[in-house]
């Protein structure tokens, strides 16, 4: 490229000069798509990483434009009507023998479609099958497909329900989370290890002086032994170990958690030996 100096000369740019052009043009495109999804569907966002090259921040940007101007007219439809409902086997039909080909071509079926399941837990094949084939179907999904996209769906068992819910419980014990673990013992039973009704000031104060015998800490594990789900009540023995910063060999102790479904979302634990365990570790 060539530009007219101050003198009337024809210079030719350097490729610095180029370059510094190039990244002015490329970042002013950007700025627009950034203001085009600020104005027309309320993304704030701010050019965060100074290293991402402005060409791959502007590919980004053009499939988050793609993504809303899409959704933004996109009409409900179910998974069935997706994939052009097709005709299903019932189970009763299916040898046991081809059941895991039948999961398998399901699901690469539903990749065609942009859509993808994450079975969560231990699924044997008459269990996937019957979900793919039964009430996934009637899931609800927006009429979009954008290349690369893809709807995920990730069914869970209900002993990973639990165990999740209890490495979660675990998480804020150790970190000492208080501004939402500690309230959220407000509108679930609570019980002692003797099976006795305990008040969640009560167990809060138990949390509490526990946490006076040992500093925060990120570093700990949840490694089930047993784990049992009968109707609403959820059982789990796991080791529980745990490590402050300074330390290179781990804690652990064996803790029972009993869990109930929560009045907000998922399960709660409602009784657990974590506590008296503990307290019998850091006084021995």
């Amino acid at each position: 490229m060539y530009e007219i100096d101050n003198r009337g000369r024809i210079r030719m740019k350097s490729n610095e000069e180029l370059d510094e052009m190039r990244r002015r043009i490329q970042g002013t495109i950007s700025q627009t798509k950034r203001d085009e999804l600020r104005d027309k569907y309320g993304m704030q966002l701010e050019r965060t990483d100074s290293n991402l090259p402005f060409e791959a921040e502007n590919e980004w940007l053009d499939y988050l434009l793609e993504f809303e101007q899409k959704f933004e007219n996109a009409k409900t439809i179910t998974v069935r009507e997706r994939i052009g409902n097709p005709p299903i086997m019932p189970l009763n039909e299916l040898p046991l023998h081809a059941l895991e080909d039948a999961v398998d071509s399901f699901l690469e079926l539903l990749t065609q479609f942009g859509i993808a399941v994450d079975f969560l837990g231990d699924w044997d094949d008459i269990a996937a099958y019957t979900y793919l084939t039964g009430e996934f179907l009637e899931e609800e999904i927006s009429d979009m497909q954008i290349k690369g996209m893809m709807s995920v769906f990730t069914p869970s068992t209900l002993e990973y329900d639990v165990q999740m819910w209890v490495e979660n419980f675990v998480m804020e014990f150790f970190s000492q989370e208080r501004d939402y673990f500690l309230p959220s013992f407000d509108k679930q039973p609570l019980f002692d290890m003797q099976g006795e009704t305990i008040t969640a000031v009560n167990f809060r104060q138990q949390i509490e002086a526990i946490w006076k015998l040992f500093p925060p800490t990120n570093h700990f594990s949840v490694e089930p032994i047993t784990v049992q789900v009968e109707g609403e009540e959820g059982e789990i023995t796991a080791v529980i170990s745990w490590r402050n910063e300074d330390q290179e060999t781990a804690a652990q102790v064996e803790s029972f958690f009993r869990l109930q479904p929560s009045p907000y979302t998922g399960w709660d634990v409602v009784q657990t030996s974590l506590l008296q365990e503990l307290h019998h570790f850091f006084e021995a």
